[in-house]
């Protein structure tokens, strides 16, 4: 005995448009949390400031970060130096923005 089945899903018609303003939102954030961040960043050096990248990750992904081996000890802190954050703060700095971005967005669903 042969069992088929037909799955039809009929996604709303703006939904390609609603990515597209989606994935400008993510990008705008993550550029802006790189300029932020870098204008931010302690420098000694330049390196981590300099190594700071927004990068895409995926279609609605970014990681955005230091590629220095010691950035982590300069945003959070050592037994010997205190914290001097520089990514973290710029992230929560743009998170209403983004938010308000997303849920004005998705209002068109």
């Amino acid at each position: 005995m042969e069992f088929a089945a037909k799955i039809v899903v009929k996604l709303n018609p703006k939904w390609r448009q609603v990515e597209e303003m989606l994935e400008k939102a993510i990008r705008i954030a993550a550029f802006t949390i790189e300029r932020t961040s870098k204008e931010d960043c302690p420098v000694d050096t330049g390196a981590t400031r300099n190594s700071i990248t927004a990068r895409e990750a995926g279609k609605l992904a970014w990681t955005i970060g230091p590629s220095t081996h010691y950035a982590p000890h300069l945003e959070y802190g050592t037994i010997h130096m205190t914290a001097r954050p520089f990514m973290i703060p710029n992230a929560e700095k743009e998170r209403p923005r983004f938010t308000k971005a997303v849920q004005d967005i998705t209002r068109e669903l």
